[in-house]
């Protein structure tokens, strides 16, 4: 699972560490980027590129066991997959697809692409492939 955190510094992986000593303190094992709730390795992210920010800025805002917390869309899944596109991300686009809305996908491809148009042609690769 990951976690985007905004985290407005230049310093950011240093602004992190109070949070991986808040959950230290409470029992939690922490390897490398990783802080382990339970079984599941959980890795926080600064805020680091202007598609990563809006994917927290437009999160849906939900309640898990009482404590109010964001999940980011699925449109925004695929599209930061589509950035780091390595082999688990293409098989977690496969797996979003069919739950995406294609219109506001591509509106996102389109406002976070470069000139090469890079994220628009990683995503048609994957459609190929699929």
């Amino acid at each position: 699972m990951d976690i985007f955190a905004i985290v407005v510094s230049e310093d950011s992986l240093r602004m992190l560490q109070p949070i991986y000593e808040y959950f230290r303190e409470r029992g939690h094992k922490t390897k490398k980027e990783h802080i382990y709730i339970g079984d599941i390795p959980i890795q926080i992210f600064p805020n680091i590129s202007p598609l990563h920010n809006d994917a927290v800025e437009e999160a849906n805002k939900v309640e898990v066991e009482g404590i109010p917390t964001k999940v980011i869309g699925v449109e925004h899944l695929i599209a930061l997959s589509l950035v780091s596109f390595r082999e688990t991300d293409k098989w977690r686009i496969i797996q979003l697809l069919p739950k995406a809305d294609t219109e506001l996908l591509n509106k996102l491809l389109d406002r976070f692409g470069n000139e090469d148009n890079q994220l628009h042609t990683r995503y048609q690769e994957v459609l190929a492939g699929s």
